[in-house]
């Protein structure tokens, strides 16, 4: 019976290790990477980032073809310094992974969570309930939208990828 217990441990512990500490980007197709770059300009078109989800949405509609399997950090307000139509900004607040906020909320503090801008990722600063933060910024409204492939939380601001993403990018 211990022995039982031991491995289900095991497993889990080893589960919840491949989850957090992927760094590479997930490998995207020819077809993939065509939707991702029609979810990005069509985002960066928007003009601001309140219009971002609806340009998200659609241009990665499950009705109307092939999608990106995708999660989207929406940011509620603007910073100065970060630019919503940067196609550097909007890619770097995709992650080409669908992940919940039961899926995020696993993972540990300095994990990295790969995004459509290649070679930079995500950072998990804060994994406590009452102020989960990515890149130091507040998941303000986890789960906003959830379909079978696609999420999109509500950050509190943009996210500083030259602070935590991996690369200057100016």
């Amino acid at each position: 019976m211990a022995t039982t217990k031991h491995l289900l441990l095991f497993l889990l512990i080893i589960a919840i290790i491949t989850i957090t500490s992927s760094t590479s980007l997930p490998f995207l197709t020819t077809e993939q990477n065509q939707i991702a770059t029609k979810i990005i300009d069509a985002m960066v078109s928007s003009g601001s980032f309140e219009d971002w989800s609806g340009a998200f949405l659609n241009n990665n509609d499950e009705l109307n073809g092939p999608v990106l399997t995708s999660t989207l950090f929406l940011p509620k307000t603007s910073v100065e310094g970060i630019n919503a139509t940067s196609p550097l900004v909007a890619s770097y607040h995709i992650v080409p992974q669908w992940l919940d906020f039961s899926v995020i909320s696993l993972m540990m503090p300095f994990s990295r969570i790969p995004t459509l801008l290649s070679g930079h990722s995500i950072v998990v600063t804060n994994n406590s309930a009452s102020g989960f933060t990515l890149d130091g910024v507040l998941i303000s409204e986890p789960d906003l939208f959830v379909s079978p492939t696609i999420v999109i939380h509500r950050m509190a601001f943009p996210f500083n990828f030259s602070r935590y993403g991996g690369g200057d990018i100016g």
